[in-house]
Order: C-alpha cells, then sequence, then structure tokens
C-alpha cells in the first residue's frame, strides 16, 4: 500500500510539473480522431491549426481549422465550406494574422487547391488555378506564405518540370502564381512529406522522402538540393538564422535521434553528437533568440516531452517529459504552441501552449570567448587565434564591412586547428567586424585595414 501510494505521489508530481510548464488548451474537430498536427503561430495572441486526418485509422477527411485570438484562452472551431469532404482534405496551413490565413488541400478527382481568408475564418475564397496540382501524380504537402504577399506551396513531383517537385510561388498574395522552374531532383521516386518547413529571411528549407533537404533563397522562384543528407527520411529542419540550422531523423523505437547541423545555409550538413533528451516528433527555432526547441510524442517509443538547446543542438535541456507533442511552432519566447493529442487513443486534445519562462527573451549576449586577431592594424593580412578549449566542432568565420556587408566566409573545422590565417588585403582600407562562431558560441573581433 505503501508503495503504490508513492508510485501515486510521484506520478502527480510529474503531471503538476508538466502543466506548470504548458497549458493545455482544449477544443475539438468534429471528427475526434482527428488532430491539431500543423499549430501555426503568429504572435501572442494568435495562432491557428489544421485538422488533419493523418494519424487517424482510416486517413478521415476533413474540413475545419482552429483559431485563436486571446492567447488561446478560446478557441474557434470553423469549417470551410467549399471543401467537398468526399474527394478533398485540408494538407497544410499557414496563417500571417488573426485574419489572414491559406490552406492548400488534396482533391483526388480534381485539381487540388489553395483557399485564402482575410476576414479570420469566416469565408474562403479558392485562389489556386486549374492547372496547379492537376495531374494524377500531383500532391501538394505544404504552404507558407512569408507576408501578406509572398508565399510558396510545394508538392510532389508530378511528372513535369524536369522530373522535379511540383512547385509555385506567389508575389501578390496567391492572386497569380508562378511554377518554379528548374527545381532540382533529390533522389530518384521521391515524394515530398507533410513535414512543416523551416523559414528565415527570404530562404526556406523542407525534406523530401529520401533523406534529402531543398533550399530557396528568393522565397520559392529558384531551389538548390543537398542530397542524401541522411539515409532515411528526414523529420524536422529548423534555422536560427539563414547559415545555422539543425535537422533530425526520429528513432521509431527509442528516444535516441539523429540529429545534424549546418553552418552554410544548408549546403553541408555534419552528424551532430549530442547531450540531452532530444525529442523526434517536432523542433523549432524560438524567434528573436538562439534557442531552439522540441517536442515528442509517446507511440510506443517513450518520446513523450519537450527539451530545449541554447547551444546549437550541442546540449538539451528538458523543459518536461510527459506530455504529448504534435508539430511544434514558435512565433517568440512567450508564444509557442504544439498541437495536444491523447497518447492512448490518438485522438485531438486541442493545443499545449508553453508557459514556461526557461527560454530567454532575446538573443544571448555575444560570448568572446578568447580568440585574438594580429597584427592589428595591418595592410590586411591577418592571424586568426584562439584557446583551444574556447572553439570546437564546425566553425565560421564571417567578415563584414563598415556598412554590414558580408565581404568573407570561411567554413571550417575547429577541432583541427587552433588559428586561421585572415587575407582582407584585396578590401579597402577601414574597419571590418570579424566573427568566429561555433556550437560554444561567438568571438567577435575589429580589423583595420590600413
Amino acid at each position: 500500500m505503501k508503495k503504490s501510494l508513492q508510485v501515486l505521489t510521484v506520478a502527480l508530481l510529474l503531471t503538476a510539473t508538466a502543466q506548470a510548464q504548458w497549458v493545455q488548451q482544449p477544443f475539438s474537430f468534429t471528427q475526434p480522431n482527428n488532430v491539431p498536427l500543423y499549430l501555426d503561430a503568429v504572435d501572442n495572441n494568435t495562432a491557428w491549426a489544421l485538422s488533419s486526418g493523418l494519424l487517424s485509422q482510416n486517413g478521415t477527411a476533413d474540413n475545419e481549422v482552429a483559431r485563436t485570438f486571446d492567447g488561446g484562452q478560446n478557441w474557434t472551431v470553423i469549417a470551410i465550406p467549399a471543401i467537398d469532404l468526399a474527394d478533398e482534405t485540408i494538407q497544410s496551413i499557414s496563417a500571417i494574422s488573426a485574419t489572414t490565413a491559406w490552406v492548400v488541400t488534396l482533391r483526388g478527382s480534381a485539381a487540388c487547391r489553395v483557399f485564402k481568408t482575410t476576414n479570420a475564418g469566416a469565408t474562403w475564397t479558392v485562389q489556386s488555378t486549374p492547372d496547379m496540382f492537376n495531374r494524377p501524380d500531383s500532391w501538394p504537402n505544404t504552404i507558407h506564405f512569408f507576408n501578406a504577399n509572398e508565399g510558396v506551396v510545394m508538392g510532389d513531383p508530378d511528372g513535369l518540370n524536369g522530373g522535379g517537385m511540383e512547385i509555385y510561388y506567389t508575389s501578390d498574395g496567391g492572386a497569380t502564381w508562378t511554377r518554379s522552374v528548374g527545381v532540382p531532383v533529390g533522389t530518384a521516386d521521391e515524394f515530398g512529406t507533410p513535414f512543416p518547413p523551416a523559414t528565415v529571411g527570404s530562404s526556406i528549407w523542407f525534406p523530401n522522402d529520401a533523406g534529402d533537404i531543398f533550399r530557396s533563397t528568393d522565397k520559392g522562384a529558384t531551389w538548390t538540393v543537398s542530397r542524401k543528407v541522411d539515409p532515411m527520411q528526414i523529420e524536422n529542419i529548423a534555422f536560427r538564422d539563414e547559415q545555422n540550422g539543425l535537422a533530425a531523423v526520429a528513432s521509431p523505437t527509442t528516444t535516441s535521434h539523429t540529429l545534424y547541423r549546418t553552418t552554410d545555409g544548408g549546403t553541408t550538413w555534419n552528424t551532430l553528437s549530442y547531450a540531452g533528451p532530444l525529442h523526434g516528433w517536432g523542433m523549432d527555432n524560438v524567434p528573436g533568440t538562439n534557442t531552439y526547441i522540441s517536442v515528442g510524442l509517446d507511440y510506443g517509443n517513450g518520446d513523450a516531452g519537450s527539451s530545449f538547446s541554447r547551444d546549437n543542438g550541442l546540449t538539451w535541456t528538458s523543459i518536461e517529459s510527459s506530455l504529448n507533442h504534435l508539430f511544434v511552432d514558435a512565433a517568440g519566447p512567450t508564444a509557442v504552441w504544439s498541437g495536444a493529442v491523447d497518447g492512448q487513443t490518438g485522438n485531438a486534445r486541442g493545443a499545449n501552449k508553453l508557459t514556461s519562462t526557461v527560454l530567454p527573451t532575446t538573443k544571448a549576449t555575444a560570448l568572446v570567448l578568447g580568440a585574438s586577431l594580429s597584427p592589428n592594424p595591418s595592410s590586411g593580412r591577418f592571424r586568426v587565434q584562439w584557446p583551444a578549449a574556447a572553439h570546437a566542432g564546425p566553425a565560421t568565420l564571417t567578415v563584414f564591412d563598415a556598412l554590414g556587408r558580408q565581404v568573407l566566409r570561411q567554413p571550417f573545422e575547429a577541432s583541427r586547428t587552433a588559428g586561421l590565417d585572415l587575407d582582407l588585403s584585396q578590401q579597402p582600407a577601414g574597419l571590418y567586424q570579424v566573427r568566429l562562431e561555433s556550437g560554444a558560441g561567438l568571438s567577435q573581433l575589429r580589423a583595420q585595414v590600413q
């Protein structure tokens, strides 16, 4: 009896701790086994969610979204009447405000469609054209809008455009769409995935099902691909700026996931050995900070919980280890939501909103880790050095002129050297900012070219 009471007490304490870190905001869709797979956080008060049958046994279609305007205290479930439940289902959602959002749908017997609302979901207008996603192999996966005008929708290869993915971009809020040309083929017989893209500035990244990662630096007009980052499907991609990002491959049986890091915008990726509880279902960067957040879902692998990293993925600190989360999205340190799901039934439980204060509200102060630059001033040739304990692993040396323009960028492996030669002799005389960045932190130096 005493032992049972102790176990019960521990369980209650764990539940109380989890609830102290996240607050559950209940709502439900018409179909109980349809879940809020995507939560699109806009700001502290506003978030949107879509109803998805992806986790249901029969892939139940739905035509509903949910939204909150008061930080999640109240959620309203809204139907999109024009969606044909017999033949159509929502695939992805993107919102930019409390009033404006887009969804893309999958339809079996006709062209798939993009819908837009500008009145908080009261009415929805079809924006796509009949020649978009209208082939037998067409299958839109995700949609993202950078702002009120510029957006992109990504889909599987449709047999056209050289065999690449079917992707369209817009610069007028979706009134007109242009197909991206020359999209490279990743791996033969590839498909897209339902996993949310990562976006920073004008750049967007998304994975396919074959371990490849696609990137556009011009909001979807042109694309490059990094092939075979991993032999398996990559589920999560997150970037804290246009150069530094993480990608994860979740283990279906354990809590030990594979993590990759890039310091060159996704051109190259390296396996990252990390410490602490990285969760495999969802990952995002918290805008305005250098912090990543990961969330998990226990579908037999014990991966429930959430965690954060402040050192570019090297170490992860647990927030809690008992809640089940779907994809996570952060609009800021106090605007982080994930989909909530019952781990036993798979039914929707609404949203989880982070209430913990563990996330910083601003970017961490740059760490000056003992790097030096000499001679300084000079005619343009410098030696950058640092203590071996200061910087290790993948690192980047970046130089900016007095106007903030990047004049040099050099990725390297800091563990293999404790110094680099810096040649600015071809640059005009003046002051330059030199940034040496690794997983351990940042050294900022100033160079004067005479």
